[in-house]
Order: structure tokens, then C-alpha cells, then sequence
């Protein structure tokens, strides 16, 4: 994955077919008929406000859903999921069906999504693709397995709560997905640059590593923000200028308001840079940078390389 790539990914295509295996179908065909609730808007929650660190009031905004965790038990090649509004893609597998090993048990899937928030104006629903062995009857005759459906009602909560689901692939065959139902959200978008000294230079570069955010409403879980092993570092063509924005995925955030607002940034980077038969890595490894609506920005210095982290806080509205 080379970093400032412009190429098309899954989730770009919110609201709109995506052709092939785990794409993503317009609003008429998210798994509504498993949710109760009218699916309208709760225009409700939306004149408190806090003090940003201009002095300017910090409104909130409406009722979302934060994805916290998936689980399996079996192989996934795709999840997209849908509010009221449109759907998008939460997870996606891009290891070839060949190269495909499942762990035995229950195994943790990163998210890579949604890019944006997903509303709590009345079902949340996931579409969920598994992946097909080469030889299993009858899908080796027609096709991939047929997509499973499933949604709650999410409009009726009042107050935050957590959620974990169990959706069934088969006899076997289990996947968890767990959610916080928040009444009244902030959403928080991340950037992550690095400024590396000597960039300019002809020297290949490549960086992995993870990006994590939580706040003590997520309990003891966090969101991945980015997740790149070593195998699949994001590269960094040479004579790129003087800072780099990761491609964070996702980006954007939903955290429940409250007076004392706080989000929490864990950082574990590995910077590679290669001249010749040169090979350097340089570590990034910050394991708690607090962030509020006063405090949005902030950066560290590791031998000479830099890494700025800031955030920016937004009330949730309809997409």
C-alpha cells in the first residue's frame, strides 16, 4: 500500500453498488427487514455545547453507533455496514484464497471502516461475505456463498450501552460484532503525519506499525486507526515532501459527549528507510497522547524524525 495512493478502495463507494464480491448496495437493499424502529431521524440532543480551546462553543450532535471489535470463527472476505442512511465497508480481507489460513476458535478481525459515522436513527445492520474454499460444494459450481444479513434496532437506547452480537455463518460458523450505542455523539477526525529528516533525498522508505484510539467509554477496547504489518508496510516514494499523511482507515471517530472530553492516541510505528544495502528502521512508540477539544494537537521528536498527531472535533450530524 503506497502511501497518497489515489486508487479506489471498498469504501469509497458509499450509498452505491460496487461491483463484485462484497460490494456495497445502495440504501434499498441494507438488511432493514431484521431492525425495528421507523429508521427517522432524532433531531434531538443538539443545544448543549462545551468551550473549545477558542472559546467557542462545542455543540454536540445525534445519536451513533462505534464499531468496537469483530470476531470469527471462519473465514471473512468482507463486511459492509448500514445505518439508516447509506452502507459502507467496515472490513475487508485482502489476503489471496490461496494464502487463505483460518486460526482455530474465535479470531479477532481489524476493521479498516466505516469512513464515516454510522447513525443510530434506527437499524444498524452488517451484510457479511464469506470466503469460499476452492472446493467446497456446491459454491465451487456456483459461485461465492450468498451474503449474510443481520441488523438490530439501535434508535430505542437512551443511554450509552455496549453491545455484542452473534451472527451465524452455518452450523459452526459464528461471528461476534460488538457496537456502542451512542445517544449523543462527537465525532473526532485523526491525522498522523511524519516529518522525516532528509526526505527529499533518493532513499526508499516504508512504514508499519498500528494506530489506536480509545476513551474510558470504550471499556478496555480500541479503535484501529491503522494496521499495517511489516509484509504490507505503506510506502513512502522518495522525493516526497517534507511531511506524510498516513492513510488512516478509519479516520473519523464517534466518542460519547460529556463535560470532560477526552480521547487517547496509542502510537507504535516503524519507520524503514533503505540507501543502498543500507537498511534502518527507527521506532515511534508513544503509549498514551491524551487529546481534548482544548488540546488538539501534539507532536514527538525521535532522533531527529518527528510525528504530529491532531485531531478535530465535530457534532455528529446525518451524513
Amino acid at each position: 500500500m503506497a502511501i497518497g495512493d489515489s486508487s479506489p478502495r471498498p469504501e469509497d463507494h458509499e450509498g452505491g453498488h460496487e461491483d463484485g464480491d462484497g460490494g456495497v448496495d445502495d440504501a434499498a437493499s441494507a438488511p432493514s427487514e431484521h431492525c425495528g424502529g421507523d429508521g427517522g431521524r432524532d433531531d434531538g440532543g443538539t443545544t448543549a455545547s462545551d468551550q473549545d480551546s477558542d472559546g467557542e462553543p462545542l455543540s454536540y450532535g445525534q445519536r451513533a453507533v462505534q464499531l468496537l471489535g469483530i470476531r470469527a470463527n471462519f473465514p471473512i472476505r468482507a463486511i459492509n455496514g448500514y445505518d439508516w442512511n447509506m452502507g459502507r465497508a467496515i472490513y475487508r480481507h485482502y489476503c489471496k484464497e490461496e494464502e487463505e489460513v483460518q486460526e482455530e476458535g474465535m479470531v479477532d478481525l481489524v476493521p479498516m471502516g466505516p469512513r464515516s459515522v454510522l447513525m443510530a436513527c434506527g437499524c444498524f445492520g452488517v451484510e457479511v461475505f464469506p470466503a469460499t474454499a476452492a472446493d467446497e460444494e456446491p459454491y465451487k459450481k456456483f459461485g461465492a456463498r450468498p451474503p449474510i444479513t443481520m441488523g438490530w434496532d439501535v434508535l430505542e437506547d437512551e443511554e450509552l450501552v455496549e453491545y455484542t452480537q452473534t451472527v451465524s455463518g452455518g452450523p459452526g460458523r459464528e461471528l461476534e460484532i460488538t457496537y456502542l450505542v451512542i445517544p449523543t455523539a462527537v465525532e473526532t477526525t485523526v491525522e498522523v503525519k511524519l516529518k522525516l529528516k532528509d526526505l527529499i533525498v533518493s532513499k526508499s522508505r516504508a512504514v508499519y506499525g498500528t494506530i489506536k484510539a480509545s476513551n474510558s467509554d470504550y471499556g478496555n477496547k480500541s479503535v484501529h486507526l491503522f494496521n499495517c504489518g511489516r509484509g504490507r508496510s505503506c510506502s513512502v516514494p522518495s522525493g516526497s515532501a517534507s511531511s506524510i499523511l498516513l492513510p488512516l482507515s478509519p479516520s473519523v471517530i464517534a466518542l460519547p459527549y460529556c463535560q470532560q472530553l477526552e480521547l487517547h492516541i496509542e502510537l507504535d510505528l516503524t519507520v524503514i528507510t533503505i540507501s543502498g544495502n543500507q537498511e534502518e528502521d527507527r521506532r515511534f512508540k508513544f503509549m498514551c497522547l491524551k487529546f481534548t477539544p482544548g488540546i488538539r494537537s501534539q507532536e514527538r521528536e525521535v532522533g531527529g524524525d518527528q510525528v504530529e498527531v491532531s485531531t478535530t472535533w465535530y457534532p455528529v450530524h446525518p451524513n
